[in-house]
């Protein structure tokens, strides 16, 4: 037992604090302050209104009576902001590496909390954790400038085995894959207590939009509610088990590009855009030495075989030679440079910022001003809700002749004698209770059969089935759809004879 106590307690303190080369978290550091630049830049024109006392902050307190964070005038709020891009981007080339993923972490999840309108989001909340983790690695160690000025210099292809790397345990970096696996696994426990989340209708309704942005084949898959079925048991295996098979081996290279695959298709068909980045980002993490290795040794053999490639190569070490060891004082200097540069870059973008006038307080006819709107719109909005139209609880009539998960699975517009129609008269909540009514007719209108229906106010579909004999001529029918007495959607299928019966003929 004890034996056993000890090789677990081993494998433990290998899994983390094995020591390697920050590989993985040195590529994280480079890309993802980069990619956070796709949330931080476009709300920086609208700081003073979003952020600061002059604006109209949006606290997750404020609710509850109380203001949790200081809210500062616009100028510091400028400032501030300015700060938290420029540290952004000195821990991307990794300048002060560890201070400026401090700063901007911190800053970062400042402005994200005075915001929770539209600024506080999933990927805000995982984007802060990433910076966390990453001031507290040592991702400035190589392909920094902290490297080249600690006089660090390689003569090698990165990613290279050699010894002049510094090593540092991995714990960092294991706790960012554990991190991210367990917003996966948090993510499949929330869908599962969701059932619209398992029968489509949540995936259907949301491509049918465009909160999020704009998105290519949303609403064309959604017309085909049963595939949106099988992606749905599919993401929910790949989200809970991805967390204990994405670690090593044959399963890791199965679970990470299905994540790719599936942050991707939520681009196309979702509109979503910064979530699928910052997650892609947090795949680096994965990787290991050997990995940075193979993948080094893949680009010597193809900058071997490529002779453009190779000349590229021969330049950019020709570049690091002549840059050569900066001079011991340069460390002192840069720190120095560090705060100088933070400071003059605040202080230019709060005069940008105080040049562009935003509130158009320095125009010579003042401020602006509210304008009165129309008295036409005015009386259009303030008058009475509208209520709801009886055909605004119906969204649409599908036919086929197979269920799966209570939902059509194939939408036909011809049917044969001695076939089963199944008609699904897809429902929009909210809705009351209501009696639905199901008419066959034929191409003169006539009444052929009828069926009816109670849909009670949870209801999202309700589904009529009918037999066609061969007593059923061949022809042209509708299906007419009906709610107390008014008649709502109609669909046009044709009916065809038998196949048997068409090749004695």
């Amino acid at each position: 037992m004890t034996t056993q106590n000890d090789g677990f307690q081993a494998r433990v303190d290998r899994f983390f604090f094995a020591m390697e080369v920050p590989y993985a978290m040195a590529l994280l550091r480079i890309v993802f302050p980069i990619v956070m630049m796709g949330m931080v830049l476009p709300r920086w024109y609208v700081v003073r209104e979003l952020f600061s006392a002059d604006g109209a902050t949006a606290q997750l307190s404020t609710g509850y009576g109380y203001s949790m964070l200081p809210e500062f005038s616009g100028t510091v709020a400028v400032a501030l902001y300015a700060i938290m891009i420029f540290t952004l981007l000195t821990a991307s080339i990794g300048w002060c590496t560890r201070v400026s993923l401090a700063i901007s972490g911190v800053l970062f999840t400042y402005f994200s909390m005075l915001d929770y309108v539209s600024t506080l989001t999933k990927y805000t909340v995982i984007a802060t954790h990433v910076l966390f983790l990453l001031t507290l690695s040592a991702s400035g160690s190589l392909w920094s400038v902290d490297a080249w000025l600690a006089g660090r210099k390689r003569n090698h292809w990165p990613g290279q085995p050699s010894a002049e790397y510094q090593k540092f345990p991995c714990w960092p970096r294991r706790l960012l894959q554990i991190f991210i696996g367990v917003v996966y696994f948090g993510a499949a426990i929330t869908k599962m207590h969701t059932p619209l989340f398992f029968t489509g209708d949540m995936l259907q309704y949301w491509m049918q939009t465009h909160i999020n942005f704009k998105h290519p084949i949303g609403e064309y898959l959604s017309l085909y509610p049963i595939m949106l079925v099988a992606f749905a048991y599919v993401t929910i295996i790949w989200e809970m088990t991805f967390i204990f098979l994405s670690w090593k081996g044959s399963w890791r290279t199965i679970i990470l590009p299905l994540g790719i695959m599936f942050h991707f298709m939520t681009t196309l068909t979702l509109g979503l855009l910064m979530f699928p980045m910052i997650c892609y980002c947090t795949y680096l993490s994965f990787m290991d030495e050997e990995d940075l290795h193979n993948g080094a040794a893949w680009f010597r053999r193809q900058s071997r075989r490529l002779s453009w490639l190779k000349t590229s190569v021969q330049k950019l070490t020709s570049l690091r030679e002549w840059m050569g060891q900066p001079a011991s004082s340069w460390k002192t200097s840069a720190r120095a440079a560090f705060v100088f540069s933070m400071a003059l870059f605040a202080v230019a973008n709060v005069e940008v910022e105080h040049w562009l006038d935003l509130y158009g307080e320095r125009r010579p006819e003042g401020r602006h001003q509210l304008v009165a709107m129309d008295q036409d719109e005015v009386t259009k909005l303030m008058a009475p809700t509208e209520p709801f139209r009886i055909s605004d609880h119906f969204f649409a009539i599908d036919i086929g002749t197979i269920l799966v998960s209570d939902r059509l699975a194939d939408r036909r517009t011809e049917f044969r004698q001695g076939e089963k129609l199944i008609a699904q008269c897809n429902l929009t909540p909210p809705h009351a209770d209501m009696y639905i009514e199901c008419k066959l007719q034929n191409s003169d209108n006539v009444i052929v059969d009828r069926w009816g229906s109670i849909a009670t106010r949870e209801m999202f579909r309700t589904n009529f089935s009918y037999q066609f004999s061969d007593a059923t001529p061949p022809g042209e029918y509708h299906l007419v759809v009906e709610t107390a007495g008014t008649p709502i959607l109609k669909k046009k299928f044709q009916l065809l004879e038998r196949r048997g019966k068409v090749a004695a003929n």
